[in-house]
């Protein structure tokens, strides 16, 4: 997922953008859904690997469904996955708090050249 993100980075921001900080870099990757949208493509489809990971993140789970995120859902595997959704969208923020802070914010905040 980080080489996901890194190139979602590298692929729509500019010397010209300017970020304060990781969660304003977040924003801003997300703006079109393009960081859902990684979290989406990496959640398990198969009931056995997704049985699996509850086993030992049984915490998203309860957070997606204390978030809200589950109201309505009755199908375990859904709930599963909705933790599984929480899990990765904590994991995409920490990897664009990583990618910031590991370039010190240079690769976002390039000045103009004149």
């Amino acid at each position: 997922m980080k080489d996901d993100i890194k190139n979602e980075i590298l692929k729509d921001v500019t010397g010209y953008d300017k970020f304060d900080n990781f969660y304003d870099l977040y924003d801003y990757l997300n703006e079109g859904g393009e960081i859902d949208s990684i979290i989406d493509y990496n959640i398990d489809i198969y009931n056995y690997d997704l049985r699996k990971w509850a086993v030992d993140n049984y915490n998203w789970i309860d957070e997606a469904i204390d978030e809200g995120l589950c109201e309505g859902v009755t199908d375990f595997h859904k709930l599963i996955q909705c933790g599984q959704w929480v899990a990765l969208n904590h994991e995409a923020r920490e990897i664009v708090e990583e990618l910031f802070n590991e370039y010190n914010g240079k690769l976002f905040n390039v000045e103009e050249v004149a």
